[in-house]
């Protein structure tokens, strides 16, 4: 009778291991939902459905999917250089198009594609590629071509040599200043650089409101000063190819942006020396 009972216990032990382990295989392969109505993936990223995303669809939440990862890029809407309407025309959907080809085919920059990472919170369900290659800081200060154009530019900023210091420079045309620039040099770093005078025909760039047609090239030019800052004082001739630089505004990076203006302000500034210590 002890045997028996003995033999009992040990077939409901067992059983009961058995069970348990099968509830655990199950709970592993199939995660819960959260609140959100997001599940995690092995990487421990919250996974969302497309009706999920759909609900953000507005500037008051705005979600949207780009190469399989979802994106929460209600906080930088109001820093993005576009219409509140350009940017919103695509929360809540599967916007990979429209990040690809801003227009006429060209895709987002890869300092862009870094930012962008800053608004990450999850992947769309059925997972995401793997991310694509970020533009580094050795590379960012390189030009976008593969010619010595670099080299040739450097042997023309005369002297070749310059101080630590204040330099103001300026970029004239037909008698008329139309980009004057101030800017530091701190161990051959660009620092502080700042438009002091920034004009183009009848308009004053600096005096711009934001509702002006052409609002968005002036955020343009200061992105410039952004992109800059901190770095080697070669990165100013990527602005041959200010796409590289600045974020595309629809139709007006390089159709209105010049960026040469800019290397030439710059150029002159090294030229005429320190201006103040």
């Amino acid at each position: 009778m002890t045997s028996n009972r003995i033999a009992y216990t040990g077939f409901v032990a067992f059983v009961s291991v058995v069970l348990t382990l099968v509830v655990v295989n199950l709970v592993q392969g199939n995660p819960e939902p959260t609140a959100g109505g997001t599940a995690e993936n092995a990487n421990g990223e919250s996974v969302f459905r497309l009706d999920d995303v759909a609900e953000h669809n507005h500037a008051g939440s705005c979600w949207k999917v780009i190469n399989g990862v979802v994106y929460d890029l209600t906080e930088y809407l109001p820093n993005h250089p576009t219409e509140e309407e350009v940017f919103t025309r695509w929360c809540g959907k599967e916007a990979t198009s429209a990040w690809l080809d801003k227009g006429n085919g060209r895709p987002h920059s890869p300092r862009a594609a870094a930012r962008l990472e800053d608004y990450r919170i999850g992947v769309l369900e059925g997972g995401a590629p793997a991310p694509a290659p970020v533009e580094t800081a050795d590379s960012a200060t390189q030009p976008a071509t593969g010619d010595d154009r670099l080299g040739r530019m450097l042997l023309g900023l005369a002297p070749g040599n310059y101080l630590d210091g204040t330099y103001r420079g300026n970029f004239i045309d037909r008698g008329l200043i139309q980009v004057s620039l101030q800017f530091r040099l701190e161990g051959g770093r660009i620092k502080g650089m700042s438009y002091r005078h920034l004009f183009y025909r009848d308009e004053d760039y600096l005096k711009m409101d934001s509702s002006a047609e052409l609002y968005p090239v002036l955020r343009q030019y200061q992105q410039i000063t952004e992109r800059l800052e901190g770095e080697p004082m070669e990165a100013i001739f990527r602005l041959y190819e200010p796409e590289n630089v600045v974020d595309d505004i629809d139709g007006y990076t390089g159709a209105t942006l010049r960026g040469a203006k800019v290397i030439s302000a710059f150029r002159d500034g090294l030229n005429r020396g320190v201006y103040s210590w």
